[in-house]
């Protein structure tokens, strides 16, 4: 730790001394930043961080932020040919591996590498008071910032995007940033005037990132999957079986497949998403595929449903599948729903959007539910209910008059014969 102290106020620029602050853990590990005179000055520009730790370390970090949530973050490991470290900048999305990002403008200067059993790595960052989530006074007394590592074998790669382990130590320091400020030099934690990019070293500048169009794409994802999800197909659903006209079957038919069509554009933006933060294999990515695919086949049932009971004048064997895989699938995606925002709650600290999104989708999930229970208990009793959960209308042994059937729905199902027959769908 005192070497480290002791490096920092040898490090002099010309006639300006360069401060540091440090911090260092039990195991060896140590932070350094300088806040260049210039930098702290005018509250932007260039800032160097220093970063050094034992062989036996698989990965090395510094954050800015309070925790990893939208933390900055700066790791390190081992390069494939155990000759210099590789300079991975990420974007902190709360307790999950960081994604890789190249929005710092974070470069690896000479004077890094690997020697003597230590990884050492001199980072200077160029946009390091702004990034996606966050914000740094560079004057800051108190400045939150988080480091880690990971304790074992060797990342041992010159990507970047490498995938890393968990964390087996961490610290939440507070820096004085206003003690770390002074110097002009091109690194101020070595004596050299010119200092370039370390050759051999790898840094993010090919790596993957947060896009720019990242956020309006995942608005968009949440947009369309909640009202084909949690909106229009179950209002469809209600409509099919609280309306009576001539045409509703296909009505619903052609509503169903508009919403399934919002999913599937939904989808594509997901996987789009998912790929972008490496979240393919989440639960909410997972049942969001299974969900389209299982809707697939609600139009061939619905279709087979229809023309059967045209054909034969009550349910059929296609009834079944279409009315409870609907419903079963569609609660399914409502619920996907709430683990999709949780997921995206990684990139916002907004807690609205999960709350809003819970209560108006329960009221629709509720008020779909209710019509159903309404709809069996107004049935019951009714030879024309027997088959299936009694919501199926008029079976092929029973034919009554119109003004009859109406009478025996009431208002609530209506009068046309054949929708009333028919109204088997989710």
């Amino acid at each position: 730790m005192h070497f480290f102290k002791a490096l920092g106020a040898l490090a002099l620029a010309p006639s300006v001394l360069a401060q540091n602050v440090t911090e260092c853990s039990s195991n060896g590990v140590c932070y350094a930043i300088n806040i260049p005179e210039s930098t702290a000055a005018s509250g932007s520009g260039d800032i160097f961080i220093q970063m050094s730790g034992p062989t036996s370390m698989s990965w090395i970090g510094l954050g800015q932020g309070a925790q990893m949530k939208n933390a900055n973050i700066f790791m390190i490991y081992a390069n494939a040919a155990g000759t210099n470290v590789t300079l991975s900048p990420r974007h902190g999305i709360g307790e999950e591996e960081p994604i890789t990002t190249d929005g710092p403008g974070a470069i690896l200067l000479s004077g890094s590498g690997i020697s003597n059993g230590m990884m050492h790595a001199d980072i200077k960052c160029s946009n390091c008071t702004s990034w996606t989530g966050g914000t740094m006074d560079l004057t800051d007394a108190n400045s939150k910032w988080i480091w880690a590592y990971m304790e074992g074998s060797p990342v041992s790669s010159d990507d970047p995007d490498t995938r890393v382990g968990m964390h087996t130590n961490y610290g939440e320091p507070t820096f004085n940033l206003q003690q770390a400020r002074g110097g002009n030099s091109a690194n101020p934690f070595v004596q050299v005037e010119a200092v370039a990019a370390a050759p051999g070293s790898s840094s993010s500048s090919s790596s993957s990132s947060i896009p720019s169009n990242f956020y309006p794409i995942l608005y968009s994802h949440a947009v369309l999957a909640t009202l084909a999800f949690a909106l229009f197909m179950p209002l469809g659903a209600i409509a099919v079986r609280t309306l009576s006209f001539k045409g509703l079957i296909w009505l619903h038919a052609g509503w169903m497949s508009f919403a399934y069509l919002m999913a599937l554009t939904a989808m594509g933006l997901g996987i789009w998403l998912a790929i972008t933060i490496k979240k393919l294999d989440s639960y909410h990515a997972i049942i969001g595929l299974v969900v389209i695919c299982g809707l697939s086949i609600q139009p061939i049932t619905g279709l087979a449903h229809h023309m059967l009971y045209k054909r034969r004048g009550g349910p059929n064997v296609a009834t079944w599948p279409h009315i409870l895989w609907g419903r079963a699938i569609i609660t399914l995606a409502i619920i996907n729903g709430g683990f999709g925002l949780q997921l995206a709650g990684m990139y916002h600290d907004n807690k609205a959007p999960e709350i809003a999104y819970g209560v108006i989708a329960g009221v629709i999930w509720v008020i779909w539910m209710a019509v159903i229970a309404i709809s069996f208990v107004k049935s019951r009793g009714k030879k024309e209910g027997e088959k299936g959960d009694n919501l199926f209308g008029r079976t092929s042994g029973t034919r009554g008059s119109e003004s009859d059937q109406a009478t025996q729905r009431g208002s609530f199902v209506g009068s046309a014969e054949h929708n009333a027959q028919e109204k088997v769908t989710v």
